[in-house]
């Protein structure tokens, strides 16, 4: 949807809210009531002028922000951002987030670099909660020794912005060192997060390479068995046109847009279960 458009309905849903809240006394009460109730009560309507006036003012002072990434100028918007950053020092957390993502969108991971720098002299804690976005920069340049190390700093820090991932992609940094044991612990932990996506791929992780890599059986038979339920479970919940709209959500974010092979392979594996499934039933009888 255009800038303007959202801008436009913005205000009207806004000032309609107003209106209602405004008139419903006179319908309620009656035109002398209702007068005496906004003498009481006159700070409601100051109330929703000043909150008209400050979301207003926050579209406006973004709005060559808004209009870039609605054109998808990630040239542009990398520009303004690295003025507003670098030249302006405005440290926002969404100046930072964007620039990253424009950056990724470019594949220009020495401006990342520079951004990384930046904070990490002048804002440490904004580098801290964005960590995420700065470490999967590592495994993109196939450097998954100096993405352990990146994302070892931020394993328990609780302001880090998506901590669940950035636990995953420090597993997925040890996997890439072909170090899948020493991955397994935080695996286990995120084949039972909230997010299907997370789930799924540590999942189908310890099911295929972390149970091949131990040598004892009974714990390989452990492992499957624990990837094997962790997808009897994501199978239940999630149809194909489902499990596709999950992932297609959960791709609006660029460092899982990075995952997007795994993410493929995870899901036939997931949906491995249900074929084998729907083959089984159809080769009984309903008279068997």
């Amino acid at each position: 949807m255009k800038f303007r458009t959202i801008f436009v309905l913005f205000n009207v849903v806004i000032i309609i809210s107003f209106l209602f809240v405004f008139l419903l006394p006179f319908f309620l009460l009656g035109g002398e009531y209702s007068l005496s109730f906004w003498k009481g009560n006159w700070y409601l309507a100051l109330f929703f002028l000043a909150l008209i006036a400050a979301l207003n003012a926050f579209f406006l002072a973004n709005r060559k922000v808004f209009t870039l990434v609605e054109r998808e100028d990630w040239g542009a918007l990398s520009a303004h951002l690295v003025d507003l950053i670098f030249a302006k020092k405005r440290y926002r957390a969404t100046h930072v987030r964007l620039l990253v993502n424009a950056y990724l969108l470019q594949s220009n991971v020495d401006g990342i670099e520079r951004l990384e720098a930046e904070l990490s002299a002048k804002k440490p804690a904004l580098l801290r909660s964005s960590a995420l976005l700065f470490g999967v920069t590592r495994l993109l340049r196939n450097r998954p020794a100096e993405a352990e190390d990146f994302f070892a700093k931020y394993l328990e820090a609780r302001e880090v912005q998506s901590r669940d991932w950035l636990r995953f992609d420090y597993a997925f940094s040890l996997v890439l060192q072909r170090r899948i044991v020493d991955a397994l612990p935080i695996l286990r932990e995120g084949a039972g997060s909230r997010d299907a996506v997370l789930a799924l791929l540590s999942a189908y992780l310890i099911g295929s390479l972390g149970a091949a890599a131990v040598p004892e059986k009974e714990e390989r038979a452990e492992l499957l068995a624990f990837a094997e339920a962790a997808k009897a479970r994501l199978a239940k919940r999630f149809g194909g046109p489902r499990w596709s709209r999950e992932v297609e959500r959960a791709k609006n974010e660029v460092h899982i847009v990075i995952l997007s092979k795994l993410i493929d392979d995870a899901g036939a594996w997931l949906f491995a279960v249900s074929e084998k499934t729907a083959s089984t039933s159809s080769s009984v009888s309903p008279g068997a």
